[in-house]
């Protein structure tokens, strides 16, 4: 008897299975937006601890050069506290140029916001009489489209529901101050607990893996830190030189809204390969709106130089490491990246692709090296 239930229990057990699997599946499915909400929320409230991990990038080699100083200058209280004192060291630096920041560039920016708003109905009206022109020249008429999609657009904009949302947005302007301080707090505890958080892991790790897996995982985790930290403190530096050449190269040539386009500029460069490219189109589209065609043709000359030589010489030096991905890969990453989690996808999408790129190179050589033992 037990021996005949044994063979029906080992019959139908792959079946069950199964079906729970497909039951899993189904309800999976049909609850996708709820677990596309939950994982949205789930990052929103950690979003903080994340961006004080990103912060630690930009933070740790200058703050690991100071501890080596402060240890060097061979006092006994400094040098026993000298991590403390150089990641103090460094968030006093960043917090002295965010009050120059506010303090100087803040007002530049906002009378430039103030002005090119007072003006944008002059421009819009310049560019409806442009688009006039080459309808009249080619017989089509664009003029009516542009019309209906200002008309949209305006609309949409006075739409209710965006208004409220608008509002919102600005509610929510508290809560991201406070988000901001969290992800310094965090970021701070990191730099200075970093030896007592590895040590967590490291044991946490020998609990759940073995001594082979433990090693693969702390190889992979190695990399992947690499990469990151290779893109992530690059990309800065990087657009901080975007920000200051550029913002130059408009201040000699007398550009409008000078300031305001080099930080455009900065901040559109940590977006990989297509970044640079649209704000040199922005920024020469908006000159040769204020500035007319004798003020476009310079600026974009120097703007499209400037790109050449900070994609094929600046960047790859600051890098110093390649991430070797071929521009398709970089427009494949930053569109989808873009498309499922915004700006920050689009950012960060690059080297969690050459990541991926590299493991799966890395398994199927280890694949192809067990095969040919064998």
């Amino acid at each position: 008897m037990k021996k005949a239930e044994s063979e029906i229990f080992s019959k139908w057990l792959p079946i069950l299975i199964v079906g729970a699997i497909l039951i899993i599946i189904f309800k999976t499915i049909d609850n996708l937006d709820l677990l596309g909400n939950m994982v949205r929320n789930f990052f929103s409230i950690i979003s903080p601890f994340l961006f004080g991990v990103l912060i630690c990038y930009f933070t740790y080699k200058p703050a690991l050069k100071l501890e080596e100083a402060y240890r060097d200058l061979k006092i006994d209280f400094i040098a026993k506290r000298a991590r403390l004192f150089g990641v103090l060291s460094v968030y006093l630096m960043v917090l002295l140029l965010l009050v120059l920041f506010v303090l100087f560039i803040i007002p530049i920016l906002v009378t430039s916001l103030v002005d090119l708003a007072s003006s944008f109905p002059a421009y819009w009206d310049s560019i409806v009489a442009f688009i006039a022109n080459i309808s009249e020249a080619t017989g089509m008429d664009l003029t009516a489209n542009i019309n209906d999609f200002a008309n949209s657009a305006l609309s949409t904009l006075l739409d209710p529901a965006n208004v409220e949302a608008f509002a919102r947005g600005l509610f929510g302007f508290a809560n991201s101050i406070l988000n901001m301080f969290i992800a310094l707090v965090v970021s701070l505890y990191i730099l200075i607990e970093r030896e007592s958080i590895n040590n967590f892991f490291d044991k946490l790790g020998k609990i759940f893996f073995s001594e082979e897996t433990q090693n693969q995982m702390k190889k992979y985790i190695a990399q992947i830190n690499n990469v990151l930290f290779t893109f992530i403190a690059g990309k800065g530096v990087d657009s901080i030189i975007n920000w200051v050449v550029v913002t130059t190269i408009l201040l000699v040539l007398g550009v409008e809204y000078a300031v305001l386009l080099g930080i455009i500029a900065g901040i559109a460069n940590f977006i990989p390969y297509l970044g640079s490219l649209l704000a040199v189109i922005f920024i020469s589209f908006l000159t040769l709106l204020t500035g007319g065609v004798s003020l476009f043709i310079p600026t974009a000359i120097l703007l499209v130089i400037f790109q050449q030589i900070d994609g094929n010489y600046i960047e790859p030096r600051i890098m110093k490491t390649v991430l070797k991905l071929s521009p398709i890969l970089v427009i494949f990453a930053v569109i989808v990246g873009g498309a499922y989690f915004g700006i920050v996808g689009m950012f960060l999408g690059v080297p969690f692709v050459a990541i991926c790129k590299q493991i799966l190179l890395e398994y199927m050589d280890s694949r192809k090296e067990k095969a040919s033992k064998a």
